[in-house]
C-alpha cells in the first residue's frame, strides 16, 4: 500500500470518488490485497420494485475490488476495469450491505478480484473483474494519424 494511501487511510480522509460518494458508499478497511466497503440503502439506490438497484450493488463491487488492488498498486500506476462479472443471489429490501474483496492475481499488466457482498452474513452477489495497470503514457490520448 502507498505511504500516500496509508496516510488518508490512517485520518479518516478516503471518501472514495465523487460518485461512490453520492451513493453513499463507506471504506470500512483496507488491508494488503483487501478491502471491506458498505452501502446502505436509500431511495436513489432502489429500482422501481423498491428494491436496491444492480447497478448500485455493482458499483460497490467495482469500488471495493478497485480500492484492494489500489492498496497493491506500485506508485506511478493506475488502475481501470477491463471486465467484470456479477451474480446477484437474493434481493436487498433494506439496510446495510457488506463488501469484502480481494486480489486474487496481480500480474505486471493486470490483476484479477474477487468481491463478495453480504447482508447480514447472507450471500447478496458475487463479482469478479480483470483490471488494467495502467502507466502515465497509457492516459495520453492518442494519436490520429
Amino acid at each position: 500500500m502507498s505511504a500516500k494511501m496509508r496516510q488518508q487511510l490512517e485520518s479518516g480522509k478516503i471518501a472514495g470518488s465523487p460518485y461512490s460518494q453520492h451513493l453513499g458508499i463507506r471504506y470500512c478497511s483496507v488491508g494488503e490485497g483487501t478491502a471491506h466497503l458498505q452501502l446502505s440503502t436509500a431511495d436513489h439506490t432502489r429500482n422501481f420494485n423498491g428494491v436496491t438497484h444492480g447497478g448500485a450493488l455493482f458499483s460497490l463491487a467495482d469500488a471495493a475490488m478497485g480500492v484492494a488492488l489500489f492498496s497493491q498498486t506500485p506508485e506511478g500506476l493506475s488502475t481501470a476495469t477491463l471486465e467484470s462479472k456479477i451474480n446477484f443471489t437474493r434481493p436487498l429490501h433494506e439496510g446495510t450491505v457488506d463488501c469484502f474483496s480481494e486480489v486474487l492475481h496481480l500480474g505486471s499488466r493486470t490483476a484479477v478480484l474477487e468481491a463478495r457482498l453480504e447482508q447480514e452474513g447472507l450471500l447478496i452477489a458475487k463479482a469478479s473483474a480483470t483490471f488494467a495497470l495502467i502507466t502515465p503514457k497509457d492516459l495520453r490520448p492518442a494519436d490520429k494519424t
